[in-house]
C-alpha cells in the first residue's frame, strides 16, 4: 500500500514538473514590449515619440500624427520635428504628453513640402536643446482608414483675387 502512495506521488509530481516546466527557462512574455502600432516608436533623452506616423492622402505635404511625452518632472520641452529640411516645434509640458492626433490644444504640425507618398517611409528627424537628435523611418498612411478620417491634412485657402479691368465702363452721370 505504501509503494502505491509513494508511486501516485512521484506521478503526480512528474506531472506538474512537466505541466509547470516549458516556461522555467523563457522569459515572461509581459516583459518583452512588442509595438502594436500602425507607427513607429523612438527616444530622445528624455523625450518618448509614441506611434509616430504621417497621413498623406496625395503624396504632396503631410501631417505629422504621434504623441510626444516628457519624462522630465520639472521642465517644459520644446521638441523639434524635422522632415526634408522643414521644421515644427511643439512644447511638451513637464511630467506630461502631447497627443497631435486628438489634441485640440495645440497645432497641426503640417509640412506642406514633404514628399510623402502614402506606402512609403519617410525619414524624420526629432530633437530638442540639450539632448542628441534621434531620426526614425515613419510610415506614410491615407485618411482612408476611419481612426485616421479626419486627420489628413488640409489645403490652405487663398484669397481669391480680383484684378482690375484693362479697359474702362462706362459709368453713369447724374444729373
Amino acid at each position: 500500500m505504501r509503494a502505491r502512495v509513494l508511486v501516485s506521488v512521484a506521478v503526480a509530481a512528474t506531472i506538474a514538473l512537466g505541466a509547470t516546466g516549458c516556461e522555467f527557462m523563457s522569459p515572461a512574455q509581459t516583459t518583452e514590449i512588442k509595438q502594436i502600432t500602425d507607427g513607429v516608436n523612438v527616444s530622445t533623452g528624455k523625450i518618448d515619440v509614441r506611434n509616430a506616423l504621417l497621413i498623406s492622402d496625395d503624396g504632396e505635404g503631410a501631417r505629422f500624427i504621434g504623441t510626444l511625452v516628457n519624462n522630465d518632472e520639472t521642465d517644459d520641452i520644446t521638441v523639434s520635428v524635422e522632415i526634408g529640411g522643414d521644421t515644427e516645434t511643439v512644447e511638451v509640458p513637464a511630467s506630461g504628453h502631447v497627443d497631435l492626433a486628438n489634441d485640440a490644444k495645440h497645432d497641426t504640425l503640417d509640412f506642406d513640402g514633404a514628399d510623402a507618398k502614402p506606402g512609403a517611409l519617410v525619414k524624420v528627424y526629432f530633437s530638442y536643446s540639450g539632448a542628441e537628435g534621434v531620426s526614425a523611418s515613419v510610415p506614410v498612411l491615407t485618411s482612408s482608414q476611419e481612426e485616421y478620417a479626419t486627420l489628413a491634412p488640409t489645403a490652405t485657402p487663398t484669397a481669391e483675387v480680383t484684378l482690375p479691368t484693362a479697359t474702362p465702363t462706362d459709368v453713369p452721370i447724374n444729373p
